[in-house]
């Protein structure tokens, strides 16, 4: 235990003291904490630049709200905060910066392989939980207080997680040296790129060659705005060199993702002189060749880079990089033009799993389009959601790389290819969907069966039968998903309602597009009972929860015309949708009906053909209104 901390904080003074006296646990917490892609170099240069900016530059004499009380406690949840919520990215390596030179810590033995491999299959709340339990000895009350100071969700779920992996694993085999990123055995970067390193940095910011900045405690605010500037040109010149990772590197770990793809391509992909102008596009950043997309850090590559792909491709040079958040494709056709230029597309990629990282989109031409599959992937063929009954048809996979499959059309929807990927027996052994949305990744689709034959409502994979006669019909909407991002789609049929007048059963839909920075949409669809009638849109959310895991609590509305002439007012809901409340034009309540298996049928009159509203009256008494009409009808 350490001796210091009990001592109370009088001012910065205090701080600053502990700081030195206490860093090197500090900067371990961190290293212990941070998610594990990339190599450990980048983690520990991540891992110091926290510990050293737990003192802003600018902090009052005194603050009572961060300067009160244990100063050890308060440097611990500043570090704990700053690897939480990720503010170590993509600023990390401001300070300290290494030239030159890679650092790792000294190895360890079976135990802390052990310990390392489990820490791999847990998020990074679960990781620091597990840090403060064991490595600092807290009470489970005391880290669950800690983690919920910093905000992030699922601390009841990653408490429990680190306690189970505490049981199996000693909390000594933490402070062995494998951990230390403090005690550090060094070794050279590639000198054959040197060069290049030296060329992009004078660009940057005139930076002079440095072999080795040492790694030291920094005051925040020291130093001039040049200085810094100098910092960050030479950490970007320093793109590190790709990481080697072995072909059979997914076969072994416990998570699956970009991270555990294996460099693929002509000849020796990640060492190949097209690599090169790839990772000076990231660097340099340059307007006309570089496109970020929604939420992707505008930084250059800051950890260490795996080479995904790199070769010749359909007229084209082709590369793809991945820094263990972002993907970037470089492209550099023969013959550039205007359609096809020189382009460098980065796009997030964090946070994903064995179906978001099952494809990448290489080369789009037009010749049609050739996908990367994971390595996890044993076969792949290629299917028309518009056309429900069509066989899927087997394409053909070289070295990871498809032939050319036709892509979604540009404008309308008579066709919506759509590939099937087949896992490996050892991941999944099932039949994975996606599609291409304009984007360097593929965009998976799901699909969640109405509750009478799921009663659960669990998300599965569109590769039966029973799941394309609902995309068939709501297939046409994808194409306004285009160029956001769109990590997955799901179908949620979430109710089914008998039409009056027996004129047959209808189904509600909500689409759920969720993105790779976490934001996401949802539009209800209204679906007669004509297997070929097109679907309506009732409402649309363009940013926020509706049909998500925290939004479960759905309403939607049409209005429908009866064989008679009668005009009725259709409403639906979800499980917890017991009642249906009419509104009119100002809101109030004219009427309210039960909704027996969540929906109901009002006869509409007068003024209420043109202003009647359902909402939907939950069995808790609360209300649920439907989404915003004006985009769908």
């Amino acid at each position: 235990m350490l001796d210091d901390r009990d001592r109370p904080a009088g001012g910065r003074e205090d701080l600053e003291a502990a700081l030195v006296l206490h860093y090197s646990r500090l900067v371990r917490i961190a290293y212990l904490a941070l998610p594990p892609e990339g190599d450990r170099h980048g983690r520990v240069l991540a891992a110091h630049a926290i510990a050293q900016r737990t003192l802003p530059g600018r902090w009052p004499r005194r603050s009572p709200a961060r300067v009160d009380g244990d100063s050890y406690a308060i440097l611990r949840q500043a570090v704990v905060t700053a690897v939480l919520r990720r503010t170590w990215w993509p600023r990390s390596l401001h300070q300290p910066y290494v030239w030159g030179l890679r650092f790792f810590p000294l190895g360890g033995g079976s135990q802390e392989l052990a310990v390392d491999a489990a820490l791999r299959g847990l998020n990074v709340t679960a990781r620091m939980a597990y840090v403060l339990l064991a490595l600092e000895d807290l009470g489970a009350d005391e880290v669950a207080a800690l983690l919920a100071g910093t905000g992030v969700r699922g601390v009841p779920a990653a408490l429990e997680t680190a306690q189970r992996l505490l049981a199996e694993h000693p909390a000594d085999v933490l402070e062995s040296s494998e951990f230390d990123p403090c005690t550090l055995r060094t070794r050279p970067t590639d000198l054959s790129r040197r060069r290049r390193r030296i060329r992009v940095a004078a660009a940057a910011g005139g930076v002079a060659l440095a072999v080795l900045a040492a790694v030291a405690v920094g005051v925040g605010g020291s130093g001039s705005t040049g200085a810094a500037a100098a910092a960050d040109a030479a950490s970007a010149a320093a793109a590190h060199t790709p990481v080697q990772v072995d072909p059979a590197a997914w076969q072994q770990s416990p998570r699956l993702d970009f991270g555990v793809w294996p460099a693929r391509g002509d000849g020796d992909a990640a060492s190949s002189a097209a690599v090169e102008p790839a990772l000076d596009a990231w660097e340099t950043r340059r307007p006309d060749v570089y496109k970020p997309g929604p939420g992707a850090a505008d930084a250059p590559p800051l950890q260490p880079v795996h080479v995904l792909w790199s070769g010749h491709l359909d007229g084209a040079t082709v590369v793809l990089l991945f820094d263990s958040t972002r993907l970037a494709r470089y492209t550099q056709p023969d013959a550039p033009t205007p359609a096809d230029p020189v382009r460098l597309d980065v796009v997030r990629a964090d946070d994903s799993d064995p179906a978001s990282a099952g494809a990448v989109v290489l080369r789009s031409a037009a010749a049609g389009e050739r996908w990367l599959v994971a390595p996890w992937v044993d076969t792949v063929g290629i299917r028309d959601l518009r056309i429900p009954g069509a066989a899927t048809t087997p394409v053909a996979v070289s070295d990871g790389v498809t032939a050319a499959v036709p892509a979604p059309p540009a404008s309308g929807c008579a066709s919506w290819p759509v590939l099937q990927l087949h896992t490996a027996p050892a991941v999944s052994g099932q039949t994975v969907a996606m599609t291409d949305l304009g984007g360097v990744t593929g965009t998976h689709l799901l699909y969640t069966a109405p509750p009478k034959t799921d009663p659960a409502q669990v998300p599965r994979e569109v590769a039966a039968p029973d799941t394309y006669g609902a995309e068939f019909r709501v297939a046409c909407g994808l194409s306004s998903l285009r160029g956001q991002d769109v990590k997955q789609v799901d179908t949620w049929v979430f109710a089914q309602q008998p039409l009056p007048a027996s004129q047959g059963l209808a189904s509600w839909v909500c689409v759920r597009a969720d993105q790779w920075n976490g934001s996401g949409s949802a539009t209800s669809e209204f679906l007669p009972p004509s297997a070929q009638a097109a679907a309506t849109v009732t409402g649309t959310e363009a940013d926020g929860r509706s049909c998500s895991a925290l939004g479960q609590n759905v309403v939607a509305q049409a209005r429908w015309r009866a064989p008679d002439g009668k005009i009725y007012l259709l409403v639906a809901g979800t499980r917890h949708v017991v009642k249906v409340a009419v509104v009119d034009g100002a809101g109030t309540v004219r009427q309210t009906v039960a909704a027996p298996e969540h929906t109901a049928a009002v006869v509409l009159t007068g003024p209420a053909v043109a202003a009647g509203s359902g909402v939907g009256v939950l069995d808790t008494g609360g209300q649920v209104r439907p989404m915003d009409p004006r985009q769908g009808q």
